[in-house]
């Protein structure tokens, strides 16, 4: 029991870590961004675009939209329709 306990404590730390080093990430990111850059460097469309594009697999948008229905965590009234097309 004190072996799952330990192996647990351990995948939950890990998962905190990551968390952590990713919020640093962003905040130093930003820090870079407000104190270091250009003014005309900070308008470079190449280095920070308007609109940026990735791929999404749809059905496991379809299954992680259904899980946070069912847990109530889908709560943003702001995009009513697309839940309703996503989930078609």
């Amino acid at each position: 029991m004190n072996l799952l306990i330990g192996l647990l404590n351990n995948a939950i730390e890990e998962d905190n870590n990551r968390v952590s080093y990713l919020l640093q990430k962003a905040e130093i990111l930003a820090e870079i961004e407000l104190f270091y850059l250009l003014p005309h460097q900070r308008r470079w469309q190449e280095w920070f675009p308007e609109v940026m594009h990735y791929y999404a697999d749809v059905d496991k948008t379809r299954i992680e939209i259904e899980r946070l229905i069912k847990e109530g965590e889908w709560d943003n009234k702001e995009f009513i329709n697309m839940q309703e097309k996503l989930l078609e």
